[in-house]
């Protein structure tokens, strides 16, 4: 379905002579964006996105297996499974919500549930959106609609890979998004023949962010932010009862995070601490 949809873009979508296709096209980047959604849909930007996304696929496909089970167990049918996994694709949300089914609680309750679930997609969507400002509305609704914390995490750990190539990010999210449906499919149809537990398939996506988390550390304040960020979930784990632990951790790393960016590492182009990218802008691009 998300591939037919991304069809109907390219071919309604006007065309740019600047963009026609090249037998030997030049290794920039940046030219995708220009003419608005996937008007010269670059097969190089796709099949990098799809290598990007194997890590995903192999944590997808077991707790998609796991899924399954999970649905059929609470009364969903094979097709039921592999839909929800089409339509809704969210993690938490699906698991939430079959819980929620196999206990007879009515519809409304479980779309509110997940609607404050996935509140969190607005802030990973807006900050993709920073890297797509040549594309159009239609590119956005595309790939809004395949986003996850994984390929959000791959997407960011490079964005020199991203930036105004909806290809790239296109690749990889549709990957990811057929890995789950698939492993949801199976999980469905020969879950009685596999113990998940057993299997250690509840680990899988734990062990799919561990392993997210170390492919992004290539400088030494990234781990001290990661070992901090542990230290501090493990306390408030401790000290708060729920799930508090999860937002309290993200919002202390990410704010930490934040002031070494931009307080603490000297600039560049100048040399003094506390020199943000935005000062030097002000300065020479006006």
């Amino acid at each position: 379905m998300n591939f037919l949809l991304s069809n109907s873009v390219t071919s309604t979508a006007p065309k740019n002579p600047l963009l026609r296709p090249h037998p030997h096209p030049p290794p920039s980047r940046g030219r995708e964006g220009r003419g608005g959604d996937f008007l010269s849909m670059r097969n190089a930007d796709f099949r990098e996105g799809v290598k990007a996304a194997l890590p995903i696929v192999l944590g997808y496909l077991p707790v998609g297996m796991a899924f399954g089970v999970l649905a059929r167990k609470a009364g969903l049918t094979t097709f039921e499974a592999g839909l929800m996994s089409l339509l809704v694709y969210a993690g938490a949300s699906q698991f939430i919500a079959i819980e929620m089914i196999s206990k007879g609680i009515s519809w409304l309750p479980i779309v509110i549930a997940t609607f404050f679930i996935n509140l969190r997609h607005l802030l990973m969507s807006s900050t993709l959106s920073l890297y797509f400002q040549k594309n159009r509305f239609r590119t956005f609704s595309l790939l809004a609609a395949q986003l996850t914390d994984e390929s959000f995490a791959v997407a960011m750990s490079n964005t020199s890979k991203v930036r105004n190539r909806p290809s790239y990010l296109f690749g990889l999210q549709m990957t990811s998004q057929l890995a789950w449906i698939a492993g949801s499919i199976g999980g469905a149809l020969f879950g009685k023949l596999i113990d998940h537990r057993e299997y250690g398939i509840p680990f899988a996506l734990p062990s799919l962010f561990i392993c997210l988390l170390v492919i992004q550390i290539n400088k030494a304040r990234h781990l001290w932010v990661m070992v901090i960020a542990g230290i501090s979930a493990i306390f408030f784990k401790w000290a708060f009862s729920g799930n508090w632990y999860i937002l309290l951790t993200g919002l202390l790393a990410s704010g930490i995070g934040m002031v070494i960016e931009t307080k603490l590492i000297p600039s560049p182009s100048t040399g003094e601490i506390g020199t943000t990218r935005n000062r030097g802008e002000g300065r020479g691009e006006r």
